[in-house]
């Protein structure tokens, strides 16, 4: 294997006519993967992509239009895959460029799949959760890992270690499958596996984990929180970050623009105390929602899989989205308070969300798991 991984290395340097400088010890990097959430499905503003130190770099983990496998960029976003929107490591980078030494610079390695569960991370589990994905767009953004994220992430941060030095690693992940202890143990394998192949000292790396959106957004996987919350218990180089505050979108499953950035700044500073440093001020700051109208929405599927929906007010439409965020189809309700939907037109979705907004401007969203 490790063969193999030097062979990787030398056919990317051959493809990037980029020389290799020495290690520098102010060359901070960051090891970034989870799904949906890290992937990133804020909008992306002009001002975004103006506004981007040049020390701020990302090594690109797979090839696109803007960007080539195995080559630093700038941290111009969108940074998973040039098909992707903002994320949480945007503001995260600037973040942590805003407290370091002037001399410093933060490299990004961002490995991220919509919707994924923790397995896909996991080397020794990887090929058989791959093998049992049944939705083809997972497939096709796995498939720009070759169909191996753990392997990729591997191989980039032993390229970057010959320019600098791994600081950390952030993860968002849990969404998917955070309900019980197993996942906390598979989440400290993943991070041991890492450390191990990586050849680094645990006590230099620590690992940093988000909460998915909370209650406080209506968030429909804040029941997964209890769980990321206890990932640092017995765990001293874990932090978790609160999601509390951090705006999210009408599906209450991601998170806004704004909500990102709030978070990225927040696993900055979960990071920098990690690592040591002193700040004089890291106040929260909380994103209140806009939306303050309400509506309540229940529902029910048949064994026939229509899906029947009742809201206590008239409904202006409905958005049917994927777990990657992607909406599948939008059907206007034109003021009735009842919705109908078969979900069979999307029999390889496992999951789909459904996002309601009321004509008062409220909006609520419902998940349906179907495995």
């Amino acid at each position: 294997m490790k063969i193999l991984k030097k062979l990787f290395a030398a056919t990317v340097m051959m493809a990037c006519p980029v020389s290799m400088a020495a290690q520098d010890e102010n060359f901070y990097i960051f090891l970034c993967i989870g799904q949906s959430n890290m992937v990133g499905q804020g909008e992306i503003t002009k001002a975004d992509k103006q506004d981007v130190s040049d020390r701020f770099l990302s090594l690109s983990a797979v090839n696109g239009k803007d960007r080539k496998l195995g080559q630093w960029r700038k941290a111009i976003p969108p940074l998973c895959r040039e098909d992707t929107k903002y994320s949480l490591v945007d503001y995260f980078g600037r973040t942590m460029l805003e407290n370091l030494p002037e001399k410093a610079r933060v490299g990004v390695i961002h490995i991220a799949v919509d919707g994924c569960g923790i397995d896909l991370f996991d080397k020794d589990r990887c090929r058989q959760y791959v093998a049992n994905v049944k939705e083809d767009w997972m497939k096709k953004e796995i498939a720009a890992y070759d169909n191996n994220p753990y392997q990729r992430l591997i191989q980039l941060a032993e390229m970057a270690q010959e320019e600098g030095d791994i600081r950390g690693i952030l993860l968002h992940q849990g969404e998917t499958d955070a309900y019980n202890d197993e996942w906390i143990r598979k989440v400290k394998k993943i991070y041991n596996d890492i450390i191990h192949d990586l050849d680094l000292d645990p006590v230099k790396v620590p690992l940093i984990a988000g909460e998915a959106v909370g209650e406080d957004q209506n968030g429909i996987c804040a029941h997964a929180n209890p769980t990321i919350n206890r990932l640092p218990i017995g765990f001293q180089q874990c932090s978790v970050v609160s999601s509390k505050g951090c705006q999210a979108g009408p599906d209450h499953l991601h998170f806004t623009a704004d909500g990102y950035r709030e978070l990225g700044r927040r696993y900055a500073v979960k990071m920098l105390q990690a690592l040591g440093y002193e700040l004089t001020d890291h106040r929260v700051q909380v994103i209140m929602p806009n939306n303050v109208a309400t509506i309540d929405v229940s529902a029910s599927i048949d064994d026939s899989g229509i899906f029947f929906a009742q809201a206590d007010g008239p409904l202006e439409k409905v958005d049917v989205v994927s777990y990657s965020g992607q909406t599948l189809t939008t059907i206007n309700c034109n003021g009735k308070e009842t919705f109908t939907f078969n979900t069979l037109e999307y029999p390889d979705e496992s999951k789909l969300v459904f996002v309601f907004y009321g004509q008062n401007g409220a909006t609520e969203s419902l998940e349906l798991n179907r495995r």
